[in-house]
């Protein structure tokens, strides 16, 4: 039985009037993915989308997110990034959140067991009122996602999550990224039925694997982080064409796929075809 994920990532939604957009119109570009994703030949079975869904994460900006997602007709799956904060996620999301200081969660849907988990800094805001970015894998969040994979092993398992749990090579973006990641992949090893790992937060695709799973960040409805693998880089971003992801699960392993849109060309028959 074979299963089509979408993933969109990185939507950084703002409320009318705010003036913190690069770029381009986050909101249209939202808008543009999902009639896009409705246009696709063999629609998706699900969407997950894998956080940073707004901008300043109000529950003004996430109501739009839920008003732009909703024209979609298949189940739309939501994990919180850095940008997100927790109270308004929860407040426009149905999810099986599993606790009140916790975004994670687990679905079944077709062949496939999907895990949300929550990456984002328990104390996300800190006393100063600044958002910690970067990405969290504590003692009871390890715990937690151990003994979840436990209870889903009899099932192929993919984990969704904001905060990659690998280094990209893009300097400033890892000094962001989940704290520790050699636990991380220790629990990852330790169930052989977990198959595929899906992030978000490097605004760009980028491959890798951990403890032999395949695990990838999703390329951004928005604007892309440059590709700059100089140790000494600086935080640049670049207007490459948005886009989102199909995962292709064939009964055995994944397949995945970039959608680009908004690119101004026209698909065309070829004169040889």
């Amino acid at each position: 039985m074979s299963f089509l994920l979408a993933q969109l990532t990185d939507t950084h939604i703002v409320a009318p009037g705010y003036d913190g957009e690069l770029y381009v119109d986050n909101t249209d570009r939202l808008r543009l993915a999902v009639d896009r994703l409705m246009a696709e030949t063999v629609p998706p079975d699900a969407v997950v989308v894998t956080g940073d869904l707004t901008d300043l994460g109000t529950v003004e900006e996430m109501a739009i997110v839920s008003e732009l997602l909703s024209p979609l007709t298949m189940p739309v799956l939501v994990i919180g990034g850095n940008h997100d904060l927790r109270p308004s996620v929860r407040a426009i999301f149905e999810m099986p959140w599993v606790a009140d200081d916790n975004m994670s969660w687990v679905i079944n849907t077709g062949p496939i067991t999907i895990v949300g988990l929550d990456t984002v800094a328990i104390n996300q805001v800190d006393d100063g009122g600044e958002v910690q970015h970067g990405g969290q894998f504590d003692d009871a969040r390890a715990r937690w996602l151990d003994n979840t994979l436990a209870t889903t092993s009899d099932r192929p398992t993919a984990i969704v999550m904001h905060h990659p749990p690998f280094a990209t090579g893009i300097g400033w973006m890892d000094e962001t990224g989940l704290d520790d990641r050699r636990r991380f992949a220790e629990i990852v090893g330790a169930h052989p039925h977990v198959n595929r790992i899906f992030c978000g937060h490097l605004h760009r695709p980028i491959t890798t694997t951990i403890a032999g799973v395949a695990c990838s960040t999703g390329v951004s409805t928005v604007h892309q982080v440059e590709l700059n693998l100089a140790p000494d880089a600086r935080p640049q971003v670049v207007c490459d064409p948005p886009g989102y992801q199909l995962h292709l699960f064939n009964g055995t392993s994944w397949v995945s796929h970039t959608r680009h849109f908004d690119t101004g060309g026209d698909v065309i028959d070829p004169q040889w075809a």
